[in-house]
Formats: C-alpha cells, structure tokens, sequence
C-alpha cells in the first residue's frame, strides 16, 4: 500500500490543482447546503432603528391572506430572500379547478397588498403561485358516476324525470 507522500510525487501539478479546485467547489457547495437562511428579515429602518419580522409569522400572515379567496381551501407558503427582496412561493389547494388564472391573480393581490401595505416590505420580488392540488369536493365530483349526480348535476329537468319515473309508471291500486 502506498503511502500519501509516494502518491503526492507520483501526481502531476495539474492533477493536484485540479483536485484543489475540485475541493473548493465542495466546500462552496456544501456551504449553500448547510447556510441557514436569517430568522428575522427587515421589514423597514428608520431613524429610531430597525422593524424586523421573523419568517414564521411572515408564513403565518401570507398563509392568512391566501385563505381570504374562498377559492383557496389551504396554503403553504415559502419565503425566501433574493437579490435584497422578499419572494414567495405558495402552495395552494384549491376548492375547485375553476377560473384559476383570476383565483391565483387574487391571491397575489392580497399578498402583495399584505408586504406593502401592513408590512411595509420595499423590495418584494416575485409572488410564485403553485396549485398543488383541488379540494375533496372537486375531486369527488369529478369521480362519481353521472347516474348518482343529484337531478341538478345532471342537467336533467325534474319534469323529464318524474315522467319516467316507474313510481308513476305503475302504481297498484290503480287501472288505466
């Protein structure tokens, strides 16, 4: 077995400047890994000094302004801080599939109207809106059989149905 000194006068200067340049990369890497991203972001300064706001509560407040659209029936948000400004990613579930553009439109609106506004965020970034799923109702709508749809669903008319109704068909006590 080799020992390290043999294997370092076996290597070409090349080799070790490209395995030194391969371990800084690593290092850089695994450095964007591991950095923990700030707790608290600054909201504004002043002369007084700074407002700060922990990113839990930012969570918190973004996920309430999402659930104002009674389109929206859960969101997750993520923050995030990029090229000093605020951005977020929110991960919706949605009621139903409907008018999507105009549901995620005013989800942005409360969010960004939530920054500016009550928080006075100044540099916000892009409001990144990702529909992850829709609600069970949707989903068991879509499922069901058109047979077990109440009349409404179906787009039947309740006089068509009583028609051909074999209650009425052939009641007992009577003869035609």
């Amino acid at each position: 077995m080799e020992t390290f000194q043999e294997l370092m006068t076996q290597l070409t200067p090349l080799q070790i400047g490209v395995a030194a340049v391969a371990f800084i990369f690593l290092l850089i890497g695994l450095r964007l890994v591991f950095k923990k991203p700030p707790a608290h972001l600054t909201a504004f300064s002043g002369d007084a000094g700074s407002v700060l706001v922990s990113r839990k509560a930012l969570q918190e407040l973004i996920r309430s302004a999402c659930l104002l659209d009674e389109w929206v029936e859960a969101a997750r948000p993520t923050i995030r801080l990029r090229n000093n400004k605020v951005t977020a990613r929110v991960e919706l579930r949605l009621a139903r599939p409907e008018d999507l553009k105009a549901i995620c439109e005013r989800v942005q609106e409360h969010i960004t109207a939530l920054l500016q506004k009550s928080l006075s965020f100044e540099q916000i970034g892009e409001i990144e809106i990702v529909v992850k799923s829709f609600g069970k109702e949707a989903a068991e709508t879509e499922r069901l059989p058109q047979k077990s749809l109440p009349p409404a669903a179906q787009n039947v008319s309740p006089e068509v149905e009583e028609r051909d109704s074999p209650a009425k068909e052939a009641s007992p006590g009577k003869k035609d």
